[in-house]
């Protein structure tokens, strides 16, 4: 948060102590429009691939705004950070995807109140605020921070109460879960982009970023106490490891995650690389070569995330105004590297909003500062992210389960529709239609849809159904049952009955008592241990899988010999 540390924050009344899921953060009021948050579970989220993010496996670009609203607590508040969390709701969220185009928050959560007595309960309270931007389309950043507005003394590099804050919050909720969740390990670390290893333990490099564990100390103008910090990689390791997390990873760059430049690539334990960097250009005014030297270069092989930007009222007038546009259009057109504007909630501060009804900031203006700019040059250039497809409903037929659902017909230009069953990917749809054959009878399936757009913008799932595939056709009667007689023994064959999904078998009758089952690929059998010149009556009745009967064969009768 570099451009965003009034001051340590100061212990008064808190707005709020707790939050129920799916409420207003202050005001207690339910959002309109509210998903299960299983709908978003069961579709695969954000990934990546090489140096690209995807979402539900199609090309993202995750863009929008960072939050101050979740450091808010009852353990730590300020003003800014109250008026956030009382603004977070409905309208809110509604504001940041349908007027700024955004599909992705930041939120902004604090390590020293998640690593501190209360951590449990004010990790509960992360998670309802972020199922909120969750429920309503967002793909969502949880960013550790250990600066003033997180009421932390910001260390410049993680440290054991990192870990300990990661292990609360991903321990006492689901959002490891959430393949949608993003976690972002450390906000801004302060070592220098140096890569020689540093003796003095006032100075931080990038060593000490991977690896930690030198004994480090702060200087006469920091307030940390002196730590040993424990590095990146073993950070991953741990979340990776122990935590078992495999959601996507977002490591910052050195002096407040101004530069990339030098940065080693962190190892990935998981079962894919899915670690990402962030860089946060304040300081873009130096121009193109600078860009391209400081994180530019790093986006041809790795993803690259801006997880904070903006600049401010005291910049209009300024290069940092006049440069901006050229700025945004590199990042979008030339790297096409995601930007989360800081911040969706720091109103009047003249950064990018200039209101609670995220009204932009303007040069110019009573409310000046760069928010017409970014939305303007940057998020308008993103085409709108589909309504989420509703009436989803599942129909029943021999072979398969139909689904159907309503067409979404917004102005986001719908292709197609991602179909998701139990939680993967099955197919796409280029229609509100789709038919599963590939059901097995007796299995249960869940599932949900969502639109995606020519330029890659998918929307939230739908609302899950559920529904057993139980197959109710029966085998068709079995035909030309014929005996052949010998002295003690009675050889059956008969024409093979079909099913709609199989026959799995017949079963074999002398008389009304049943003798003999057999497999579905067979169509004879041998009666034995019968009597000499004696009649004996057979018929036989086909069965699948899901226990449907047929009608029985013609009875035959024959006379041994």
């Amino acid at each position: 948060m570099s451009k965003l540390i009034p001051g340590r924050a100061t212990a008064i009344k808190p707005r709020f102590a707790g939050l129920a899921l799916c409420v207003s953060l202050v005001t207690g009021v339910s959002l309109a429009v509210q998903l299960p948050r299983a709908a978003l579970a069961a579709a695969p989220g954000v990934t990546l691939s090489g140096n690209q993010f995807l979402l539900a496996g199609q090309p993202f670009v995750p863009h929008g705004f960072s939050s101050i609203a979740l450091l808010n607590s009852a353990w730590c508040t300020s003003k800014s950070t109250a008026a956030a969390a009382s603004n977070l709701g409905s309208a809110e969220l509604n504001a940041a995807m349908n007027t700024w185009n955004a599909n992705t928050l930041r939120f902004q959560v604090s390590q020293p109140v998640l690593a501190g007595p209360n951590g449990a309960a004010y990790a509960q309270q992360v998670e309802s605020g972020a199922d909120l931007a969750l429920n309503a389309g967002f793909a969502v950043d949880i960013s550790m921070q250990d600066q003033s507005l997180a009421c932390g003394p910001a260390e410049p590099l993680p440290s054991q109460e990192t870990e300990t804050a990661w292990a609360t919050l991903i321990s006492n909720t689901a959002l490891a879960d959430n393949p949608s969740v993003m976690f972002e390990l450390f906000n801004e670390p302060q070592n220098s982009p140096a890569s020689t290893p540093a003796t003095d333990p006032g100075q931080e490099t990038w060593a000490d970023w991977l690896n930690g564990g030198r004994p480090i100390q702060p200087t006469s103008s920091q307030h940390w106490l002196a730590y040993t910090p424990v590095g990146h990689q073993d950070l991953v390791t741990y979340l990776r490891t122990t935590l078992n997390v495999t959601n996507v990873l977002i490591a910052d760059g050195a002096s407040s995650a101004e530069h990339l430049e030098g940065m080693p690539i962190l190892s990935d334990p998981g079962s894919s690389y899915q670690i990402a960097y962030a860089v946060h250009p304040y300081f873009y005014t130096p121009g193109l070569s600078a860009w391209n030297t400081r994180w530019g270069y790093l986006t041809s092989t790795n993803a690259v995330i801006a997880t904070e930007w903006n600049y401010t009222a005291s910049d209009c007038r300024t290069s940092a105004q006049t440069i901006a546009p050229q700025f945004l259009s590199y990042m979008r057109n030339t790297v096409n590297v995601g930007i989360l504007g800081q911040a969706l909630d720091d109103f009047g501060s003249g950064h990018l909003v200039a209101d609670t009804g995220l009204d932009p900031t303007q040069c110019g203006t009573a409310s000046p500062g760069g928010g017409y700019d970014f939305m303007h040059d940057y998020m308008d250039t993103f085409s709108p992210v589909p309504a989420v497809p509703t009436g989803l409903q599942l129909t029943l037929a021999a072979k398969s389960i139909n689904l159907t659902w309503n067409a979404v017909t917004d102005n986001a230009g719908v292709t197609g529709y991602n179909v998701y069953r139990n939680g993967s990917l099955l197919a796409t749809a280029a229609g509100p239609s789709y038919s599963d054959t590939t059901v097995v009878p007796g299995t249960t399936y869940t599932y949900a849809v969502a639109a995606f757009d020519a330029a890659g913008n998918v929307s939230a799932p739908s609302a899950t159904e559920s529904m057993a595939f139980s197959d109710t056709t029966p085998p068709t009667q079995p035909t030309k049952l014929a005996l052949t007689p010998a002295t003690t023994s009675i050889a059956l064959k008969w024409t093979a009955s079909t099913d709609n999904v199989g026959v799995s078998g017949y079963r074999i009758y002398r008389g009304s008592t049943l003798i003999a089952t057999v497999k579905g690929n067979v169509t004879t059998y041998t009666s034995t241990g019968l009597k000499a010149n004696t009649t004996y009556s057979y018929h036989l009745v086909a069965f699948d899988a899901a226990g449907n009967l047929s009608k029985a064969s013609a009875t035959v009768s024959a006379k041994t010999k």
